[in-house]
């Protein structure tokens, strides 16, 4: 059964949990919203929260260094290599480690232990640690002990202790679970909630565009045409290709009074309609006859 959590592991616990949260969606939110220093902070977060996580331990640290660690005979109840073929090798090492006066127990721990003294740590040597007396789990190989503890490792007799327990770390049990989950959850729902109006709000509809320009322009052209055999037959066909060129109905009297009256080209032999269309429409009509090219431009209506 696990022991509760301590308070500071509740503390530590809700924290993390609660940078994770916070990370992961603002990273997200800031993709999805195009923004830059939403992803910064998301990238930073964590950064952040790691170097005041070291800042605050350093007293803890400080105060373990100075513990003075307690010697200890230790038998090796088995070893397993693994890792690399050359150089230092981790070994993990299960020993019965016997302090005196106290009851042996057992222990594991991980040593870096290079191929050339390999040979060396055989099950049922004995050999010397060192370890906190408040974190036994924390034991280490002594590489050179003094010839009084090499004297006592040589003629030291060490049965095995029961394979269980095994001390080690005290689990923060499952106080130190919830507190994390609690914190990733808020921690995310801080950062949706400032943002939840642009994440959640349906998007309107882009605006659609403004119309062409007075740069852009239309222009239609119609003729040129047969002579006419009179004035007013040269009125009502005008007026029937100015309504085919598009031209505005209003303004089509208007071009047949003028292009009847105001050019003099001789008798006009052809004739055409050009139509601009940009900011404002503008009408104009060429003739050509036996004296010439003439038009006109009706003002903009």
């Amino acid at each position: 059964m696990s022991s509760p959590a301590r308070p500071a592991a509740l503390l530590a616990g809700f924290l993390g949990g609660g940078v994770a949260g916070a990370t992961l969606s603002a990273f997200i939110a800031g993709i999805v919203l195009e923004k830059a220093p939403l992803i910064l902070f998301g990238v930073g977060l964590p950064i952040g929260y790691g170097f005041l996580v070291f800042v605050a331990g350093i007293p803890r640290r400080t105060r373990e260094a100075a513990v003075v660690p307690r010697l200890a005979l230790a038998r090796i109840e088995s070893l397993r290599a693994g890792g690399t073929e050359t150089g230092d090798v981790p070994v993990d090492f299960e020993l019965t480690i016997a302090p005196g006066g106290e009851p042996p127990f057992r222990s594991r721990m991980t040593s870096d232990v290079n191929l050339v003294d390999l040979p060396r740590y055989r099950p049922g040597d004995v050999l010397v640690v060192a370890y906190p007396p408040d974190r036994p789990w924390r034991a280490t190989i002594v590489p050179n002990p003094t010839p009084e503890w090499q004297h006592r490792a040589a003629e030291a007799v060490i049965r095995p202790a029961p394979e269980s327990p095994v001390v080690q770390q005290p689990p923060e049990g499952w106080g130190f679970a919830l507190a994390g989950c609690t914190g990733l959850l808020l921690g995310a729902a801080i950062v949706l909630g400032l943002f939840r109006v642009e994440l959640f709000t349906p998007q309107p509809p882009p605006a659609e565009q403004p119309p062409a320009s007075s740069s852009s322009s239309t222009t239609i052209t119609v003729g040129p045409r047969q002579e006419f055999p009179d004035a007013a037959e040269l009125r009502r066909t005008i007026e029937l290709l100015a309504a085919t060129a598009q031209v505005p109905l209003d303004r089509i009297p208007e071009l047949a009074e003028q292009a009847t009256s105001v050019l003099d080209v001789g008798w006009p032999r052809s004739w055409q309609i050009t139509v601009t269309r940009a900011d404002v429409t503008t009408v104009r009509l060429t003739v050509t006859g036996p004296g010439g090219s003439a038009s006109l431009v009706l003002p903009p209506g």
